[in-house]
């Protein structure tokens, strides 16, 4: 009978290779394959501790960095030591009399590309927002107030407006804030808000919170004046004109104000 009449060697070692398609466990023969077959399985194993966590890298980076400035030295760090020899007592001031520091200076670590001026910029909306309250809790006491903020509330058409600038604003606001790394906003309502399906545990404390915060809630108009201050300051940014300026001479010469009314 000619070769290719024969019929192939079903026990093979090259006829069942190619029968398998996909390496299992019990069918690892080489020492090789089976160390690369754990080293997967290892590696799925720490993705999906790492999908159970639920965490963005920088946050996990952000608190092992936190866990770390957090630990004080001890006498094997070579300036702890140096310290000690020159009369310094671990709890007690520095000097003579012991009145100085008693702990190093704070490590503040940049870690977003926000500039500078942010935090300065983040200090005035916050004055700004606990002005507006207590003007607010003012005017509940003045009848006539109260009358003509209600004839202003009767206005559908402006607060139609209002309510389209700010929710333009906040999308522009959170797309701006990432690029420059920042991973929370300002003010919680700075961004658009994500719905999600809370838990009963969730439900509840999230009614308490709203309860805590129902007095500081402020006006569409109210928000819409602070979050365009932001987007000013911080980003040269005027949701009107639609434009990021290079700097604020740049944005204070060519933008004609910072209201829809001004444009």
């Amino acid at each position: 009978m000619a070769d290719s009449d024969e019929e192939p060697d079903y026990m093979s070692e090259e006829f069942l290779s190619s029968c398998v398609k996909e390496v299992r466990p019990g069918l690892v023969f080489k020492q090789s394959t089976k160390r690369q077959f754990q080293l997967e399985e290892q590696h799925r194993s720490a993705n999906e501790k790492m999908r159970k966590l639920n965490k963005p890298v920088k946050v996990l980076e952000a608190e092992k960095r936190e866990e770390g400035l957090s630990t004080a030295i001890t006498s094997q760090n070579k300036g702890f030591a140096m310290l000690q020899k020159m009369g310094y007592n671990p709890g007690k001031g520095l000097g003579k009399t012991g009145e100085g520091r008693v702990e190093p200076v704070a490590v503040e670590i940049k870690v977003d590309r926000a500039g500078l001026g942010r935090e300065a910029a983040v200090k005035d909306i916050l004055q700004r927002k606990m002005t507006m309250l207590q003007n607010r809790i003012a005017s509940q006491s003045n009848s006539t107030s109260v009358a003509e903020f209600r004839n202003r509330k009767k206005d559908e058409a402006v607060q139609k407006l209002t309510h389209a600038d700010l929710r333009k604003s906040q999308r522009m606001c959170k797309v701006l804030d990432e690029e420059k790394s920042i991973l929370e906003p300002a003010e919680p309502w700075f961004w658009p808000e994500i719905i999600k399906e809370p838990t009963s545990d969730e439900e509840e404390k999230e009614e308490d919170k709203e309860a805590e915060e129902k007095e500081e809630i402020l006006e569409p108009g109210e928000q819409l004046e602070l979050i365009t201050a932001y987007l000013r300051q911080v980003h040269f940014y005027c949701s009107w004109c639609a434009t990021k300026f290079e700097d604020d001479q740049d944005l204070t010469s060519n933008c004609p104000g910072a209201t829809r009314d001004d444009h």
